[in-house]
């Protein structure tokens, strides 16, 4: 699953299950949690990118004031 919110596909799944009525209520929390947890996994590889693009950066920085580019 990508994007921002639900996929076309599960978004068409959750108005179908929504216009069933009461009886597919954990169907849908069920889907809303898969969705939960693809973007906790897309939030973590993001933090993950973004240490390591910051340590990148500080590295950078330390060479623009030393003129030496080191990744120690």
């Amino acid at each position: 699953m990508r994007g921002a919110g639900l996929p076309v596909e599960a978004m068409i799944e959750y108005v179908k299950l929504c216009q069933q009525g009461d009886s597919t209520i954990e169907a849908r929390m069920l889907l809303l949690k898969e969705q939960m947890e693809t973007l906790l996994e897309q939030k973590a590889q993001i933090e993950s990118t973004i240490k390591r693009l910051d340590f990148k950066i500080s590295r950078y920085e330390e060479a623009v004031k030393t003129g030496k580019l080191t990744w120690e």
